[in-house]
């Protein structure tokens, strides 16, 4: 009797031990909980002089100010980042996103996630950008600086810029993390940190923000996130926006059908979505789809045969769309090269009529923007120049 009572005691122990040497997992941790999980690519792959940019944006709860701001005009700064070359060649863009600040975020992680890696997808940031919404939580800027500086797959080149933009209302130096210790960590990688601070310029500084970009050898703003941009009329508007649409035509889809259905119904998405915020919006990402940052070798085969005509013989039949599926490498040669006239004729149309537009704007408006848009083109611009690209006039 004795033995039994030992066994089934020494059972009940080590069954207990098991039990706390195990721990329960939280939701969060579960594979089918994990939030928003992002693939990114394990190396940079260079295709040329590029600026990457990463944007980190508070989305507490007083946020939502600075959210519209960003959805209204991404389209603006790539526009005009899209201006510059370096050497006479076209640059690169790839632009990541990272929000911080929400409490629905966990904790361990910092109230942060990467939303969008650095990319040259933009319809993709766009989406993500619609997708944001706000609540309260704490606002970790060394954290999220942190994380962006060892997520984001960064060029190793010297001769690229890359940045860090970080917008937000609160105490920069809240957080485990000392955000003087992650910008040492960002200058050590030739990153630079800008930042734009929510309100009150005297009242930023005194929060830090502006340490924040001397340390990153960047600059500091200030804005009011919750202006709205005034939208100055031009008589070449409409004009921009028929051409831009007649774009869409000219692209061709490549890849499994999942991926086709999914990159054609965002590229209309991402269109509705600029509409209906305002004009310049709408405006400024139809300027942007006639650029050759806009789409990629990856995905649309017009693309793809401007930089390397052989390499659209080697897509397999079952990643053509399908009514090319039939056709000989002759007839499919054809229609690309059809559709990749089309594009260069409307490109240049817009490029003349983009060029009067700005031309206009500038006499009209002579106010130095404060909105999340201008400061953050204004930032670049230098930026760039003391990196040795140039800015087309």
């Amino acid at each position: 009797m004795l033995n039994k009572t030992l066994i089934l005691t020494s059972t009940l122990i080590l069954s207990t031990l098991s039990a706390m040497e195990a721990p329960v997992l939280p939701d969060i941790l579960k594979p089918n909980k994990i939030i928003n999980p992002i693939k990114v690519p394990s190396t940079f792959q260079r295709r040329g002089p590029t600026i990457q940019i990463g944007i980190l944006l508070d989305t507490s709860s007083s946020m939502n100010g600075l959210i519209n701001q960003a959805k209204e005009q991404l389209w603006k700064i790539v526009n005009e980042v899209a201006k510059a070359n370096k050497n006479n060649r076209d640059i690169v863009i790839e632009v990541g996103l990272f929000e911080y600040g929400k409490s629905s975020l966990p904790d361990y992680e910092g109230f942060l996630q990467v939303l969008s890696p650095l990319t040259s997808d933009l319809d993709k940031v766009s989406e993500e950008l619609f997708e944001l919404h706000t609540n309260g939580g704490e606002e970790y800027a060394g954290k999220v600086i942190l994380e962006a500086v060892n997520r984001f797959v960064w060029s190793d080149n010297k001769n690229d810029l890359k940045l860090l933009i970080i917008a937000g209302n609160e105490s920069f130096a809240q957080g485990s993390v000392p955000y003087k210790e992650a910008i040492k960590k960002a200058r050590a990688n030739n990153i630079i940190i800008n930042t734009i601070y929510c309100g009150d310029m005297r009242q930023g500084i005194n929060l830090g923000w502006e340490s924040g970009a001397k340390l990153g050898g960047g600059n500091y703003f200030n804005i009011n996130h919750n202006s709205q941009r005034e939208y100055i009329a031009t008589p070449y508007d409409d004009e921009i926006i028929s051409l831009g649409n007649s774009l869409n035509d000219t692209y061709i889809n490549y890849g499994n059908l999942q991926k086709r259905r999914e990159k054609t119904a965002n590229t209309i998405r991402q269109d509705s979505n600029a509409k209906g915020l305002s004009k310049s919006s709408y405006i400024e990402r139809n300027i942007v789809k006639s650029k050759k940052q806009y789409t990629e070798a990856s995905s649309d085969m017009v693309t793809a045969y401007i930089d390397n005509a052989p390499s659209i013989a080697k897509i397999s039949k079952e990643e053509l769309p399908k009514e090319l599926q039939d056709k000989t490498t002759q007839e499919i040669t054809q229609i690309v090269e059809q559709k990749r006239d089309k594009r260069l004729k409307i490109q240049k149309e817009i490029k003349v009529l983009e060029s009067k537009r700005d031309e206009f704007i500038a006499k009209t408006n002579k106010k130095d923007g404060k909105d999340l848009g201008s400061v953050i083109i204004k930032s670049i611009r230098k930026q760039a120049v003391d990196n040795g690209f140039v800015f087309k006039r």
